[in-house]
């Protein structure tokens, strides 16, 4: 497979250097060497470009926006709280809506100015 990325074509000879994360959750660049731990996961894995080549070890002079939007340690249980307390707010929002009643009630209609009206109910809520 061709592919004219310039980073794909160098591979540092001089072996692993650290690269940059940004903490989304307290706003500040933290250092990394090579695999971070993911939300959701529970082992480290490889930190990789947007050109699908793990950061360490290629030259990624060329590519763009290649830091990753990543919780550091210190604050990756205050960013599960937030994610967890947003999807708790969320679906307070969904069944005060009553968004799987809608829905199903959607579904049922025949194509028309009902089915229509209520389809764009649903979107303005999710879009809001």
């Amino acid at each position: 497979m061709a592919v004219n990325d310039p980073c794909q074509s160098r591979q540092l000879e001089r072996g692993l250097m650290s690269h940059q994360h940004f903490c989304y959750v307290a706003s500040h660049y933290w250092q990394c060497e090579g695999t971070a731990l993911r939300n959701g996961d529970v082992e480290p894995s490889v930190c990789v470009c947007v050109c699908n080549l793990p950061l360490e070890g290629f030259d990624h002079s060329g590519c763009h926006e290649n830091v990753e939007l990543l919780a550091c340690a210190e604050h990756r249980e205050e960013e599960q709280r937030k994610m967890e307390d947003a999807k708790r707010e969320y679906d307070r929002q969904r069944a005060e809506f009553g968004f799987d009643e809608k829905w199903t009630a959607m579904k049922a209609l025949p194509d028309g100015p009902g089915k229509h009206a209520l389809a764009q109910e649903i979107v303005e809520w999710l879009f809001r």
